[in-house]
């Protein structure tokens, strides 16, 4: 599939991220239900472009999968991941699919996630300009996440509610917050 021909508008610039997310490192099944950790996949490359000041346009998802992975499993995470894709205007443009190395229950899940965007050019938010005395803007509750990371590793065998740790499990990407950081406060060179 390619990306509409109208999705990178005159004047912009094209802004690229890529995520990768490992089981057991970013996320175990056995603590994050599937249409959990597709959200946070997508969500860390909606991020990343959010605080470039930027308008998400399309996602490429490359997967490797156990062997024996149950594709409910599979479903259930394509589901969520293209959930959050449509609530954000982002096409599912491409990828790829593998099996991961190793036998049985040593075979992790990994998931490579590249989100391109844009932003007029020029206007892009840029950390590699930053100096002493710049701003630096934070949206949401600072720690939401580790703190449910911290109640997941005191109990490793405790499922957490979701809904109790909206920070960790349902990521929320500020891209209407970064675009209006983009218009309002002078661009990082």
């Amino acid at each position: 599939m390619t990306l509409p021909s109208c999705a990178f508008p005159p004047g912009h610039e094209v802004l690229v991220t890529t995520d990768l997310s490992l089981e057991n490192v970013h996320f175990r099944r056995d603590w994050h239900p599937r249409n959990r950790s597709d959200i946070v996949c997508l969500a860390r490359g909606l991020s990343d472009i959010a605080a470039m000041g930027g308008q998400p346009i399309g996602a490429f998802l490359s997967l490797a999968l156990p062997a024996k992975l149950p594709p409910t499993w599979v479903d259930g995470f394509l589901r969520g991941l293209l959930a959050l894709a449509s609530q954000h205007g982002v096409t599912l443009a491409g990828g790829d699919t593998a099996q991961s190395p190793g036998l049985g229950s040593s075979a992790n899940i990994l998931a490579d996630i590249v989100v391109v965007g844009s932003t007029p050019r020029g206007k892009a938010l840029r950390r590699s300009g930053a100096t002493s005395g710049d701003s630096i803007y934070v949206t949401g509750k600072l720690g939401a996440s580790a703190l449910a990371l911290e109640a997941l590793f005191s109990k490793p065998k405790t499922r957490l509610d979701p809904k109790k740790y909206p920070g960790h499990f349902y990521p929320q990407p500020r891209l209407a917050i970064g675009r209006y950081l983009r218009d309002h406060v002078s661009p990082v060179p």
